[in-house]
């Protein structure tokens, strides 16, 4: 069964990105591992948490999970209540466990999580920190030709009042609380490569959450999604744009500028042209293998009909 996202962060299904953000706060700063003498039970709910959170945050990825809870829903009416989609991602279906070892996993069916493992490791022992795995909506032409986008998110950082050690002065840091870390909204530049593929993973080394006591920091994954253009289309390495000509300048012929993704050009239309007729300039497409070359802008004509 899909996993309820909703009861997980304690929302109902018409929440706001504001009200999720603080629920997802809270839990987070709840069941973090750091809060938790590093259980293994609280770092699962945690990542479980804020898989929850990424889902619910994300325009895209929230629409797909809701197409994928009605599929489950309907399919679990057909079957009888059993849910043998095979469905990947998102947590739901495709490993058959039983019910029994779905209970003993980090959230009991009702979505609660239970309470945290009870065991003490090192607390001074250095620890990395974790990795942030984030989808950003991309514009066509950047993903096509490269650039630099930047990008805000949140992620635990050592206390700047204690120096990540959780004490002042004999006492529990009045900052962390103790808890020798705090979240903070940090912006970077992502450079994006040329002629990046939709749904391409770009790892940024040391740029997740920092490490505790002295340990390494984590990594951050940035998912890059092609946004829609509202005049270019790109399949592969080339770009496709409709232009609209006149019915004068389809009949006779004659020179027409065109905007490519980086220029402007300037084609001559052939008499007698059709709608549907394509004009190739090569070259002026997305670039191919990382920019050592490009791939073709393709204009398609669309003849204005007295």
């Amino acid at each position: 069964m899909v996993r309820n996202y909703y009861k997980i962060l304690g929302v109902q299904p018409d929440a706001g990105k504001d009200e999720i953000k603080k629920k997802y706060r809270a839990l987070a700063l709840k069941y973090h591992p750091d809060t938790n003498n590093n259980s293994k039970k609280a770092e699962d709910q945690f990542k479980i948490i804020a898989e929850a959170y990424e889902t619910l945050s994300n325009k895209k990825k929230r629409a797909e999970y809701e197409r994928q809870r009605a599929y489950s829903s309907s399919s679990s009416k057909s079957s009888g209540g059993s849910n043998h989609s095979g469905f990947g991602g998102y947590g739901f279906g495709g490993d058959q466990r039983s019910r029994s070892s779905r209970r003993e996993g980090p959230f009991r069916a009702d979505g609660t999580p239970p309470p945290a493992e009870e065991f003490r490791p090192d607390p001074n022992a250095p620890t990395s920190g974790f990795d942030l795995q984030f989808m950003v909506d991309v514009p066509l032409p950047v993903m096509a030709l490269g650039g630099k986008i930047p990008y805000s998110y949140d992620k635990y950082v050592n206390c700047a009042y204690c120096a990540g050690s959780g004490q002042d002065e004999g006492k529990d840091c009045s900052h962390c609380k103790g808890k020798k870390q705090v979240v903070k909204s940090v912006t970077i530049e992502i450079k994006i490569p040329p002629g990046v593929a939709d749904q391409y993973t770009i790892r940024i080394e040391h740029k997740g959450g920092d490490g505790k006591n002295g340990g390494p920091p984590g990594n951050l994954l940035i998912k890059v999604c092609a946004m829609p253009h509202p005049r270019f289309k790109r399949v592969k390495n080339d770009i496709y744009a409709d232009v609209e000509i006149s019915h004068e300048l389809a009949e006779h012929g004659g020179s027409l500028e065109v905007e490519t993704l980086d220029s402007k050009r300037t084609i001559f239309v052939e008499e007698g042209t059709l709608t549907g007729e394509e004009y190739r300039i090569p070259g002026q497409g997305s670039a191919i293998l990382w920019g050592q070359k490009r791939g073709d802008f393709v204009v398609r004509f669309r003849v204005d009909t007295p």
